[in-house]
Protein backbone atom coordinates (compact mmCIF):
# COMPACT_ATOMS: atom_id res chain seq x y z
CA UNK A 1 0.00 0.00 0.00
CA UNK A 2 1.75 3.24 -1.13
CA UNK A 3 2.20 5.87 1.79
CA UNK A 4 1.19 9.27 2.01
CA UNK A 5 3.65 11.87 0.97
CA UNK A 6 3.85 13.35 5.33
CA UNK A 7 4.59 10.39 6.20
CA UNK A 8 7.50 9.25 3.68
CA UNK A 9 9.05 12.55 4.68
CA UNK A 10 8.52 11.89 8.25
CA UNK A 11 10.31 8.89 8.70
CA UNK A 12 13.17 9.47 5.82
CA UNK A 13 13.43 13.50 6.27
CA UNK A 14 12.48 13.70 2.37
CA UNK A 15 10.24 12.66 -0.74
CA UNK A 16 11.55 11.98 -4.02
CA UNK A 17 8.87 12.19 -6.63
CA UNK A 18 7.91 12.96 -10.49
CA UNK A 19 6.15 16.08 -11.02
CA UNK A 20 2.28 16.07 -12.71
CA UNK A 21 1.09 19.06 -13.97
CA UNK A 22 2.14 22.86 -15.27
CA UNK A 23 0.81 24.97 -12.81
CA UNK A 24 4.88 25.80 -11.78
CA UNK A 25 6.34 26.00 -15.29
CA UNK A 26 8.92 27.24 -16.52
CA UNK A 27 10.52 26.28 -13.16
CA UNK A 28 9.13 22.86 -12.98
CA UNK A 29 7.65 21.04 -15.80
CA UNK A 30 6.17 17.83 -16.15
CA UNK A 31 8.25 14.76 -15.18
CA UNK A 32 10.75 16.60 -13.73
CA UNK A 33 12.03 14.64 -10.45
CA UNK A 34 11.40 16.86 -7.21
CA UNK A 35 13.02 16.49 -3.82
CA UNK A 36 11.13 17.50 -0.93
CA UNK A 37 12.73 18.34 2.69
CA UNK A 38 11.13 18.39 5.98
CA UNK A 39 10.92 21.97 6.81
CA UNK A 40 13.68 22.46 9.65
CA UNK A 41 13.32 26.67 9.45
CA UNK A 42 10.36 28.98 9.24
CA UNK A 43 8.97 29.98 5.34
CA UNK A 44 9.36 32.66 4.09
CA UNK A 45 8.37 34.34 0.51
CA UNK A 46 9.71 32.77 -2.49
CA UNK A 47 9.88 29.39 -0.84
CA UNK A 48 7.73 26.27 -2.43
CA UNK A 49 6.69 23.91 0.10
CA UNK A 50 4.38 20.74 -0.26
CA UNK A 51 1.21 21.22 1.08
CA UNK A 52 -2.02 19.00 1.76
CA UNK A 53 -5.27 21.07 1.15
CA UNK A 54 -8.46 20.29 3.87
CA UNK A 55 -10.15 18.35 0.97
CA UNK A 56 -7.18 16.09 0.92
CA UNK A 57 -5.21 17.08 -2.29
CA UNK A 58 -1.50 17.64 -2.26
CA UNK A 59 -0.55 20.90 -3.87
CA UNK A 60 2.71 22.33 -4.61
CA UNK A 61 3.15 26.30 -5.11
CA UNK A 62 4.69 29.05 -4.03
CA UNK A 63 3.81 31.37 -1.18
CA UNK A 64 3.78 35.17 -2.92
CA UNK A 65 2.84 36.62 0.73
CA UNK A 66 2.33 35.84 4.80
CA UNK A 67 -0.29 37.47 6.55
CA UNK A 68 -0.76 36.67 10.19
CA UNK A 69 0.42 33.44 10.33
CA UNK A 70 -0.86 32.54 6.82
CA UNK A 71 0.23 31.64 3.69
CA UNK A 72 -0.89 33.07 0.37
CA UNK A 73 0.26 30.48 -2.37
CA UNK A 74 0.38 30.82 -5.90
CA UNK A 75 1.47 28.40 -9.12
CA UNK A 76 4.09 30.41 -10.94
CA UNK A 77 1.85 29.49 -14.38
CA UNK A 78 -1.36 30.54 -12.28
CA UNK A 79 -2.76 33.61 -11.85
CA UNK A 80 -5.27 32.43 -8.79
CA UNK A 81 -3.81 33.37 -5.47
CA UNK A 82 -5.19 30.72 -2.48
CA UNK A 83 -4.84 32.04 0.86
CA UNK A 84 -5.69 30.69 4.82
CA UNK A 85 -2.65 28.34 4.21
CA UNK A 86 -0.87 27.71 7.79
CA UNK A 87 1.80 25.09 9.28
CA UNK A 88 -0.62 22.77 9.46
CA UNK A 89 -1.40 22.28 5.92
CA UNK A 90 2.16 22.19 4.78
CA UNK A 91 4.07 18.21 4.43
CA UNK A 92 7.33 19.71 3.21
CA UNK A 93 9.65 22.64 0.98
CA UNK A 94 11.08 21.92 -2.26
CA UNK A 95 15.07 22.04 -2.17
CA UNK A 96 16.15 20.91 -5.66
CA UNK A 97 14.82 20.10 -8.96
CA UNK A 98 16.18 17.31 -11.36
CA UNK A 99 16.03 17.63 -15.00
CA UNK A 100 17.72 15.80 -18.03
CA UNK A 101 20.18 14.04 -15.09
CA UNK A 102 21.09 17.27 -14.05
CA UNK A 103 19.98 19.19 -10.62
CA UNK A 104 18.94 22.91 -10.48
CA UNK A 105 17.97 24.33 -7.24
CA UNK A 106 14.62 25.98 -6.67
CA UNK A 107 14.82 29.38 -7.97
CA UNK A 108 12.09 32.20 -9.03
CA UNK A 109 10.45 32.42 -12.22
CA UNK A 110 13.49 35.47 -13.21
CA UNK A 111 15.94 33.46 -11.72
CA UNK A 112 15.49 30.58 -13.53
CA UNK A 113 14.66 32.47 -16.98
CA UNK A 114 17.71 34.52 -16.80
CA UNK A 115 20.00 31.71 -15.96
CA UNK A 116 18.72 29.94 -19.33
CA UNK A 117 18.71 33.27 -20.66
CA UNK A 118 22.64 33.54 -19.81
CA UNK A 119 23.64 30.26 -22.06
CA UNK A 120 21.23 31.55 -24.87
CA UNK A 121 22.74 35.12 -25.04
CA UNK A 122 26.15 33.23 -25.23
CA UNK A 123 25.44 30.99 -28.30
CA UNK A 124 23.44 33.72 -29.94
CA UNK A 125 26.92 36.14 -29.27
CA UNK A 126 28.45 33.09 -31.36
CA UNK A 127 26.20 33.00 -34.02
CA UNK A 128 26.31 36.97 -35.22
CA UNK A 129 29.97 37.40 -34.26
CA UNK A 130 31.14 34.56 -36.07
CA UNK A 131 32.71 32.33 -33.62
CA UNK A 132 32.18 28.67 -32.31
CA UNK A 133 30.84 28.07 -28.68
CA UNK A 134 32.68 26.03 -26.07
CA UNK A 135 32.34 22.42 -26.02
CA UNK A 136 32.29 22.01 -22.66
CA UNK A 137 30.01 24.98 -21.76
CA UNK A 138 27.27 23.42 -24.05
CA UNK A 139 27.60 19.87 -22.35
CA UNK A 140 26.55 22.12 -19.18
CA UNK A 141 23.35 23.68 -21.07
CA UNK A 142 19.70 22.41 -20.83
CA UNK A 143 19.71 22.88 -24.37
CA UNK A 144 15.88 22.06 -24.27
CA UNK A 145 15.30 24.98 -22.10
CA UNK A 146 17.01 27.64 -24.49
CA UNK A 147 15.14 26.04 -27.19
CA UNK A 148 11.48 27.22 -25.50
CA UNK A 149 13.43 30.37 -24.28
CA UNK A 150 14.55 31.01 -27.57
CA UNK A 151 11.35 30.62 -29.45
CA UNK A 152 9.71 33.43 -27.33
CA UNK A 153 12.39 35.81 -28.77
CA UNK A 154 12.28 34.32 -32.02
CA UNK A 155 16.05 33.67 -32.01
CA UNK A 156 16.26 29.89 -32.29
CA UNK A 157 17.78 29.78 -36.05
CA UNK A 158 20.45 32.00 -34.56
CA UNK A 159 21.10 29.95 -31.47
CA UNK A 160 21.11 26.68 -33.90
CA UNK A 161 23.57 28.66 -36.56
CA UNK A 162 25.91 28.81 -33.46
CA UNK A 163 25.54 25.24 -32.15
CA UNK A 164 26.02 24.05 -35.46
CA UNK A 165 29.98 24.88 -35.45
CA UNK A 166 29.97 22.75 -32.44
CA UNK A 167 27.73 19.56 -32.48
CA UNK A 168 25.58 17.78 -34.51
CA UNK A 169 22.10 19.77 -34.22
CA UNK A 170 19.33 18.51 -32.33
CA UNK A 171 15.85 17.64 -33.80
CA UNK A 172 14.16 20.66 -32.90
CA UNK A 173 17.00 23.05 -33.86
CA UNK A 174 17.30 21.64 -37.02
CA UNK A 175 13.68 21.84 -38.27
CA UNK A 176 13.69 25.63 -36.74
CA UNK A 177 16.66 26.74 -38.83
CA UNK A 178 15.67 25.57 -42.02
CA UNK A 179 12.13 26.83 -41.22
CA UNK A 180 13.97 29.73 -40.88
CA UNK A 181 15.48 29.29 -44.28
CA UNK A 182 12.61 28.22 -45.75
CA UNK A 183 10.15 30.79 -44.70
CA UNK A 184 12.67 33.50 -45.63
CA UNK A 185 12.90 32.17 -49.29
CA UNK A 186 9.34 32.22 -49.99
CA UNK A 187 9.55 35.98 -48.34
CA UNK A 188 12.11 37.19 -50.76
CA UNK A 189 10.15 35.39 -53.72
CA UNK A 190 6.71 37.04 -53.11
CA UNK A 191 7.85 40.32 -52.34
CA UNK A 192 9.81 40.23 -55.75
CA UNK A 193 6.51 39.35 -57.65
CA UNK A 194 4.58 41.82 -55.17
CA UNK A 195 7.09 44.65 -55.79
CA UNK A 196 7.45 44.06 -59.74
CA UNK A 197 3.30 44.48 -59.65
CA UNK A 198 3.78 47.80 -57.64
CA UNK A 199 6.38 49.12 -60.20
CA UNK A 200 3.81 48.03 -62.58
CA UNK A 201 1.01 49.92 -61.59
CA UNK A 202 3.70 52.76 -60.79
CA UNK A 203 2.94 52.80 -56.74
CA UNK A 204 5.89 53.65 -54.47
CA UNK A 205 7.09 51.19 -51.82
CA UNK A 206 9.95 51.61 -49.20
CA UNK A 207 10.78 48.44 -47.49
CA UNK A 208 11.06 48.41 -43.58
CA UNK A 209 12.66 46.78 -40.31
CA UNK A 210 13.14 43.10 -40.83
CA UNK A 211 13.48 43.04 -44.44
CA UNK A 212 16.40 45.03 -44.50
CA UNK A 213 18.07 44.66 -41.09
CA UNK A 214 18.34 40.67 -41.92
CA UNK A 215 21.01 41.16 -44.51
CA UNK A 216 23.37 42.51 -42.02
CA UNK A 217 23.67 39.26 -40.04
CA UNK A 218 25.79 37.02 -40.98
CA UNK A 219 23.45 34.52 -42.43
CA UNK A 220 20.28 36.53 -43.14
CA UNK A 221 18.34 33.09 -41.75
CA UNK A 222 19.74 34.02 -37.61
CA UNK A 223 16.87 36.87 -38.02
CA UNK A 224 13.52 35.49 -38.09
CA UNK A 225 10.19 37.29 -39.03
CA UNK A 226 6.60 36.41 -38.78
CA UNK A 227 5.81 39.13 -41.30
CA UNK A 228 7.02 41.77 -43.99
CA UNK A 229 6.48 45.09 -43.71
CA UNK A 230 6.21 47.48 -46.95
CA UNK A 231 5.68 51.12 -46.29
CA UNK A 232 3.63 52.49 -49.95
CA UNK A 233 1.77 55.36 -51.34
CA UNK A 234 -1.23 55.83 -48.93
CA UNK A 235 -3.14 57.13 -52.08
CA UNK A 236 -2.90 54.02 -53.70
CA UNK A 237 -4.09 51.82 -51.35
CA UNK A 238 -7.04 50.61 -52.84
CA UNK A 239 -5.20 49.47 -55.72
CA UNK A 240 -2.47 47.81 -53.36
CA UNK A 241 -5.47 45.82 -52.27
CA UNK A 242 -6.01 44.35 -55.61
CA UNK A 243 -2.79 43.44 -56.51
CA UNK A 244 -2.26 41.45 -53.29
CA UNK A 245 -5.71 39.52 -53.95
CA UNK A 246 -4.83 39.28 -57.30
CA UNK A 247 -1.67 37.21 -55.84
CA UNK A 248 -3.80 35.19 -54.31
CA UNK A 249 -3.42 36.91 -50.60
CA UNK A 250 -6.53 37.41 -48.23
CA UNK A 251 -7.16 41.20 -46.84
CA UNK A 252 -7.22 40.48 -43.33
CA UNK A 253 -7.39 43.71 -42.14
CA UNK A 254 -8.05 46.97 -44.51
CA UNK A 255 -8.22 50.98 -43.12
CA UNK A 256 -8.32 50.48 -39.65
CA UNK A 257 -5.15 50.70 -38.35
CA UNK A 258 -1.81 53.02 -39.94
CA UNK A 259 -1.13 49.37 -41.88
CA UNK A 260 -3.37 46.72 -43.67
CA UNK A 261 -2.79 42.94 -43.47
CA UNK A 262 -2.65 40.44 -45.92
CA UNK A 263 -1.85 36.61 -45.15
CA UNK A 264 -1.61 33.63 -47.25
CA UNK A 265 -1.32 30.02 -46.32
CA UNK A 266 0.18 28.71 -44.47
CA UNK A 267 3.19 31.40 -42.87
CA UNK A 268 2.81 34.38 -45.47
CA UNK A 269 2.11 37.49 -43.82
CA UNK A 270 2.73 41.10 -45.31
CA UNK A 271 1.46 44.53 -43.96
CA UNK A 272 0.98 47.38 -46.42
CA UNK A 273 1.40 50.58 -44.14
CA UNK A 274 -0.29 53.94 -44.85
CA UNK A 275 2.09 55.96 -42.62
CA UNK A 276 5.08 54.74 -40.49
CA UNK A 277 3.23 54.88 -37.32
CA UNK A 278 -0.41 55.12 -35.97
CA UNK A 279 -2.45 57.32 -33.73
CA UNK A 280 -1.25 55.91 -30.71
CA UNK A 281 2.18 56.99 -30.30
CA UNK A 282 4.81 59.37 -28.85
CA UNK A 283 3.72 63.36 -30.37
CA UNK A 284 7.13 63.54 -31.29
CA UNK A 285 6.89 60.58 -33.47
CA UNK A 286 4.17 61.95 -34.90
CA UNK A 287 4.96 65.26 -35.81
CA UNK A 288 8.45 63.38 -37.44
CA UNK A 289 7.26 61.67 -39.65
CA UNK A 290 3.75 63.16 -40.40
CA UNK A 291 5.89 63.52 -44.12
CA UNK A 292 8.95 61.98 -44.97
CA UNK A 293 9.12 62.42 -48.58
CA UNK A 294 12.45 64.41 -47.91
CA UNK A 295 14.11 61.55 -46.56
CA UNK A 296 13.17 58.63 -49.44
CA UNK A 297 16.01 58.33 -51.95
CA UNK A 298 14.18 56.58 -54.85
CA UNK A 299 14.93 54.33 -57.48
CA UNK A 300 11.82 54.59 -59.73
CA UNK A 301 9.44 52.83 -57.74
CA UNK A 302 11.43 51.19 -55.14
CA UNK A 303 12.80 53.81 -52.00
CA UNK A 304 15.40 53.40 -49.05
CA UNK A 305 16.03 55.35 -46.65
CA UNK A 306 19.56 56.80 -45.52
CA UNK A 307 21.31 54.12 -42.99
CA UNK A 308 20.91 56.70 -40.27
CA UNK A 309 17.15 57.43 -40.97
CA UNK A 310 16.56 53.80 -41.19
CA UNK A 311 18.28 53.00 -37.51
CA UNK A 312 16.35 56.05 -36.60
CA UNK A 313 12.96 54.30 -37.00
CA UNK A 314 14.06 51.01 -36.38
CA UNK A 315 14.62 52.60 -32.79
CA UNK A 316 11.61 54.61 -32.67
CA UNK A 317 9.53 50.87 -33.61
CA UNK A 318 11.57 49.37 -30.91
CA UNK A 319 10.62 52.05 -28.33
CA UNK A 320 6.98 52.19 -28.89
CA UNK A 321 7.20 48.63 -27.99
CA UNK A 322 9.49 48.61 -25.47
CA UNK A 323 7.10 51.28 -23.43
CA UNK A 324 4.19 49.54 -24.08
CA UNK A 325 4.77 45.57 -23.16
CA UNK A 326 8.50 44.97 -23.95
CA UNK A 327 10.45 44.77 -26.69
CA UNK A 328 12.29 41.60 -26.03
CA UNK A 329 16.08 40.61 -27.11
CA UNK A 330 15.55 40.34 -31.03
CA UNK A 331 15.29 43.99 -30.99
CA UNK A 332 18.48 44.59 -28.80
CA UNK A 333 20.31 42.13 -31.24
CA UNK A 334 19.22 43.93 -34.19
CA UNK A 335 21.22 47.56 -32.67
CA UNK A 336 24.06 45.06 -32.09
CA UNK A 337 24.45 43.88 -35.69
CA UNK A 338 23.66 46.95 -37.44
CA UNK A 339 25.91 48.88 -35.45
CA UNK A 340 28.74 46.93 -36.16
CA UNK A 341 27.61 46.18 -40.20
CA UNK A 342 27.37 50.13 -40.32
CA UNK A 343 30.27 51.65 -38.26
CA UNK A 344 30.33 55.18 -40.65
CA UNK A 345 26.87 56.71 -39.67
CA UNK A 346 27.05 60.27 -39.14
CA UNK A 347 26.74 60.91 -35.34
CA UNK A 348 26.14 64.58 -35.34
CA UNK A 349 22.92 63.79 -37.72
CA UNK A 350 22.00 61.41 -35.49
CA UNK A 351 21.79 62.65 -31.91
CA UNK A 352 20.69 66.13 -34.02
CA UNK A 353 17.27 64.08 -34.53
CA UNK A 354 17.27 61.87 -31.43
CA UNK A 355 16.69 65.09 -29.56
CA UNK A 356 14.13 66.01 -32.00
CA UNK A 357 12.30 62.71 -31.23
CA UNK A 358 13.36 62.93 -27.69
CA UNK A 359 15.14 59.32 -27.89
CA UNK A 360 18.83 60.37 -27.21
CA UNK A 361 18.96 58.86 -23.30
CA UNK A 362 16.87 55.36 -24.76
CA UNK A 363 19.18 55.12 -28.21
CA UNK A 364 22.38 55.28 -25.76
CA UNK A 365 20.96 52.99 -23.42
CA UNK A 366 20.22 50.72 -26.24
CA UNK A 367 23.51 50.86 -27.77
CA UNK A 368 25.96 50.60 -25.08
CA UNK A 369 23.80 47.59 -23.54
CA UNK A 370 23.75 45.95 -26.73
CA UNK A 371 27.58 46.42 -27.09
CA UNK A 372 28.40 44.81 -23.95
CA UNK A 373 25.51 42.10 -24.10
CA UNK A 374 26.93 40.65 -27.13
CA UNK A 375 30.75 40.91 -26.63
CA UNK A 376 30.14 39.36 -22.78
CA UNK A 377 31.28 42.75 -20.99
CA UNK A 378 30.05 42.95 -17.77
CA UNK A 379 27.10 44.82 -16.88
CA UNK A 380 26.37 47.06 -14.01
CA UNK A 381 23.74 46.64 -12.21
CA UNK A 382 21.15 49.03 -14.26
CA UNK A 383 21.95 47.61 -17.22
CA UNK A 384 21.19 44.22 -15.46
CA UNK A 385 17.92 45.15 -14.65
CA UNK A 386 17.44 46.32 -17.75
CA UNK A 387 18.57 43.12 -19.47
CA UNK A 388 16.17 41.27 -16.89
CA UNK A 389 13.01 43.54 -18.59
CA UNK A 390 14.30 42.58 -22.21
CA UNK A 391 14.57 38.92 -21.51
CA UNK A 392 11.33 38.95 -19.32
CA UNK A 393 9.16 40.73 -22.11
CA UNK A 394 9.73 37.89 -25.16
CA UNK A 395 9.69 39.45 -28.51
CA UNK A 396 5.76 39.97 -28.10
CA UNK A 397 5.97 41.92 -24.45
CA UNK A 398 3.89 40.78 -21.89
CA UNK A 399 0.54 41.74 -20.26
CA UNK A 400 2.44 42.54 -17.10
CA UNK A 401 4.79 45.01 -18.65
CA UNK A 402 1.73 45.87 -20.35
CA UNK A 403 -0.16 46.84 -17.36
CA UNK A 404 2.68 48.22 -15.08
CA UNK A 405 4.14 50.67 -18.03
CA UNK A 406 -0.10 52.12 -18.91
CA UNK A 407 -0.16 52.55 -14.93
CA UNK A 408 2.70 54.33 -14.36
CA UNK A 409 2.78 56.34 -17.78
CA UNK A 410 -1.25 57.50 -16.12
CA UNK A 411 0.35 57.88 -12.80
CA UNK A 412 3.53 59.73 -14.11
CA UNK A 413 5.87 57.21 -13.36
CA UNK A 414 4.73 58.26 -9.22
CA UNK A 415 3.34 56.10 -6.79
CA UNK A 416 2.29 58.81 -4.26
CA UNK A 417 -0.77 59.01 -2.45
CA UNK A 418 -1.40 62.27 -4.30
CA UNK A 419 -0.72 61.01 -7.86
CA UNK A 420 -2.98 58.09 -7.41
CA UNK A 421 -5.77 60.59 -6.32
CA UNK A 422 -5.08 62.80 -8.87
CA UNK A 423 -5.72 60.06 -11.71
CA UNK A 424 -8.82 58.57 -9.82
CA UNK A 425 -10.32 62.43 -10.26
CA UNK A 426 -9.14 62.54 -13.81
CA UNK A 427 -10.90 59.32 -14.39
CA UNK A 428 -14.46 60.44 -12.98
CA UNK A 429 -14.15 64.02 -14.26
CA UNK A 430 -13.50 62.98 -17.83
CA UNK A 431 -12.10 66.00 -19.84
CA UNK A 432 -10.14 67.45 -22.69
CA UNK A 433 -9.05 64.86 -26.06
CA UNK A 434 -11.14 61.82 -24.26
CA UNK A 435 -14.20 63.99 -23.91
CA UNK A 436 -14.11 64.77 -26.74
CA UNK A 437 -13.49 61.52 -28.64
CA UNK A 438 -16.16 59.78 -26.40
CA UNK A 439 -18.39 62.05 -25.84
CA UNK A 440 -18.39 64.26 -28.66
CA UNK A 441 -22.00 65.48 -28.02
CA UNK A 442 -21.31 66.13 -24.46
CA UNK A 443 -18.42 68.24 -25.16
CA UNK A 444 -20.37 70.56 -27.57
CA UNK A 445 -23.26 70.41 -24.62
CA UNK A 446 -21.35 71.81 -22.03
CA UNK A 447 -24.73 72.15 -20.01
CA UNK A 448 -24.82 68.27 -20.04
CA UNK A 449 -21.60 67.80 -18.16
CA UNK A 450 -22.73 67.84 -14.57
CA UNK A 451 -25.31 65.02 -15.97
CA UNK A 452 -22.48 62.42 -17.67
CA UNK A 453 -20.27 62.80 -14.37
CA UNK A 454 -23.55 61.04 -12.64
CA UNK A 455 -24.72 58.83 -15.57
CA UNK A 456 -20.76 57.18 -16.25
CA UNK A 457 -20.08 55.60 -12.91
CA UNK A 458 -24.09 54.34 -12.54
CA UNK A 459 -23.31 53.05 -15.94
CA UNK A 460 -20.33 51.43 -14.65
CA UNK A 461 -21.73 50.04 -11.71
CA UNK A 462 -24.14 47.87 -13.92
CA UNK A 463 -22.46 47.15 -17.11
CA UNK A 464 -18.51 46.00 -15.28
CA UNK A 465 -18.59 46.53 -11.95
CA UNK A 466 -15.19 44.10 -11.27
CA UNK A 467 -13.61 46.19 -14.02
CA UNK A 468 -13.85 49.03 -11.93
CA UNK A 469 -13.11 47.70 -8.54
CA UNK A 470 -10.11 45.94 -10.87
CA UNK A 471 -8.93 49.15 -12.15
CA UNK A 472 -9.43 50.76 -8.54
CA UNK A 473 -7.17 48.06 -6.94
CA UNK A 474 -4.17 48.32 -9.56
CA UNK A 475 -4.04 52.34 -8.68
CA UNK A 476 -4.07 51.90 -5.26
CA UNK A 477 -1.84 49.03 -5.16
CA UNK A 478 0.63 50.44 -7.78
CA UNK A 479 4.38 50.36 -6.62
CA UNK A 480 7.35 52.22 -8.92
CA UNK A 481 9.91 50.00 -9.23
CA UNK A 482 14.03 50.60 -8.85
Amino acid sequence: MNKKFEDVIAEQGKLIYTNVGDSMIPVIREGNLLVIEAVKKPLKVGDVPLYKRDSGQYVMHRIVGIKNGKYMMKGDNRTFVEKGITDKHIIGVLTRIVRNGKTFPVETTQEYVMRIAKDMIYLISCAVNDTAPDKARIAEMDLNEIYRLSQEHMLTAAVAFALEKTMPLPHAYDQAKKKAIRKLALFELERSAITREFEKAGIWYLPLKGILLKDDYPKSAMREMTDNDILVDSTRMEDVRSIMEGLGYSCDLFDLRHHDVYSKPPTLEFEMHHSLFGKNVSPAFKEYYADISDRLQRNGCECKLSDEDFYLHVLCHTYKHYIHAGSGLRSLLDVYVFLRAHPGLDRGYLDAELKKLQLGDFEENQRCLANKVFTGAELTEQEQKELDYLTLSGYKGTLENQEYNRMSDNLGGDDSGASKRRFIKSRIFISGESLEKNYPFVAKHKALYPLLIVWRPVKGAFTHPKGIVTEFRKITQFKKKD
